[in-house]
């Protein structure tokens, strides 16, 4: 796929010093007040947010924009076994402004597909193995005319991006702290590469610090 055929990609996370985006009990409180705003602000530059559909089954997040003005967005939800709740956020809150989509695998029943589509939430089928086929999907949402994705993970969505090389630019914080714990998420999961070579490599563009957190942005090497 070439990528003037998908979506520009970036990630977006905040993550500890030992790399983990989440405790092990889920608590995923690591942004200040100032990266909050700023996470704001690049969500008004883009067509779209996607999550996967355990953050949405975790924190039952809005996934809108404060503190800016704006003109809405997509909210795009990964979920290959359509189980995010009927009566979430994502689902609920202003539609009109923040439409929803939520991508599936073909696997589903269409009746299934209809309860979501009686909420006014568009449902997009992509592959029909286990998981939803990213690379398609990416494909589908371009010819909708999205041209630009925010990233926020979790971390199986974005290894399922870093896997198929498909991220064009990350943007992490970094907070002061460590938490450990062996089941506390990381910012990617699955299965990882055998080798470090296989891996997508990047370009480091900028750094800041502020009270102790470092940003640092990051761009794929072409």
């Amino acid at each position: 796929m070439k990528a003037t055929d998908k979506p520009y990609i970036i990630l977006s996370a905040a993550m500890t010093i030992d790399g983990k985006i989440a405790s092990k009990e889920g608590d995923t409180d690591i942004s200040d007040d100032k990266d909050w705003r700023e996470v704001h602000k690049l969500r008004t530059k883009v067509d779209a947010i996607m999550v996967g559909k355990n953050t949405i089954l975790a924190d039952n997040p809005k996934l809108h924009i404060k503190f800016y003005s704006h003109s809405g967005y997509y909210r795009i939800v990964v979920d290959s076994n359509l189980v995010t709740p009927i009566d979430s956020n994502v689902i609920t809150y202003q539609l009109d402004l923040y439409p929803t989509i939520i991508c599936t695998t073909e696997n589903v029943p269409i009746d299934k597909i209809r309860e979501y589509e009686a909420k006014n939430v568009k449902i997009i089928t992509s592959g029909r193995k286990e998981h939803v086929d990213i690379n398609a999907l990416l494909l589908k949402l371009h010819q909708m005319g999205i041209k630009s994705i925010l990233l926020e993970g979790g971390g199986n969505l974005n290894w399922s991006f870093i896997k198929e090389n498909l991220v064009d630019e990350i943007r992490l914080t970094i907070a002061p702290w460590i938490i450990g714990g062996q089941n506390a998420i990381s910012l990617v999961e699955g299965d990882g590469f055998s080798q470090m070579k296989n891996a997508p490599r990047y370009h480091l563009s900028k750094v800041k610090t502020r009270n102790n957190y470092v940003k640092l942005k990051f761009l794929k090497l072409t």
